[in-house]
């Protein structure tokens, strides 16, 4: 281990007979712990003297490179805690990346992102194995709008020139009425399709109907249900600068009350 000329030099423990116990540490005036101590457990506490883990930091701490973690308990145990990682605006981030079996060292890492390069700024991402090429990831970003939203989709036939589509249960309870789109595409066939309405409404008790000039038509369609969430406030898509706080780095950046900071 190397110190710089600020830092104290290690005390063996032996050398004070303090059994397995050693330290680094110096208590000032402030009550404040400076310094390192190793107890007999060989616990490690960094500005702590009562340490609770293998290594304990009582404070901030800085990472500059990659922290891997391996022998867990998989998927019968918890794989990965990151607990008070605090990321100010205008910082890089952490980002946990996670293999799946718990069990390998590469299986746990946490990444800090550069801001500078535009792919981690800018686009939300996933990164995946690529299922057709091992030597390969598979990279995709996330599709953005002006609104919190969900969809849903499927393909269908129509029945003597009719078909009726069930949502979910939760649809209607979960999205907002009014603000919800219906598209349709034939599938190897052109008889016009329609959303049928009832009193005004496309969708009813949770479901919509589709049917076609020709009373006849089997015509296949797909299907495709855009709604915004009801559980939320409308977003405020150009508010002023001054007007909400911004907590987050690049794509992973949120609007929070801007006295409270949260």
């Amino acid at each position: 281990m190397r110190f710089s000329s600020k830092a104290m030099p290690i005390i063996a423990a032996a050398a004070l007979g303090l059994g397995a116990a050693a330290s680094a540490a110096a208590q000032e005036a402030d009550t404040a712990i400076k310094g390192f101590v190793v107890d007999q457990e060989g616990e490690m506490g960094v500005g702590t003297s009562d340490p609770q883990e293998t290594l304990h930091v009582a404070g901030d701490s800085l990472t500059e490179g990659l922290i891997k973690g391996g022998g867990l308990d998989g998927q019968f145990g918890a794989s990965a805690v990151i607990n008070g990682f605090d990321v100010r605006y205008g910082q890089r981030p952490f980002v946990l990346v996670y293999g799946g079996t718990g069990s390998a060292q590469s299986d746990i890492q946490i990444h800090a992102i550069n801001p500078v390069d535009p792919t981690q700024s800018i686009f939300k991402t996933f990164i995946i194995d690529h299922p057709l090429d091992q030597e390969r990831h598979l990279v995709h970003a996330s599709l953005e709008g002006p609104e919190g939203a969900v969809y849903y989709r499927g393909s269908a036939q129509l029945e003597d020139g009719a078909a009726r589509i069930a949502l979910p249960p939760y649809f209607e309870a979960l999205t907002r009425d009014g603000d919800q789109t219906i598209q349709l595409t034939n599938i190897d066939g052109f008889d016009r399709l329609a959303v049928q309405t009832r009193d005004g409404a496309r969708i009813v008790d949770g479901a919509f109907t589709v049917v076609s000039e020709n009373g006849n038509s089997a015509q296949r369609f797909d299907w495709e249900v855009k709604a915004v969430r009801a559980d939320g406030p409308p977003l405020e898509v150009e508010p002023a600068r001054g007007s909400i706080g911004v907590a987050g780095v690049g794509p992973y950046t949120y609007q929070t009350d801007l006295q409270s900071g949260q």
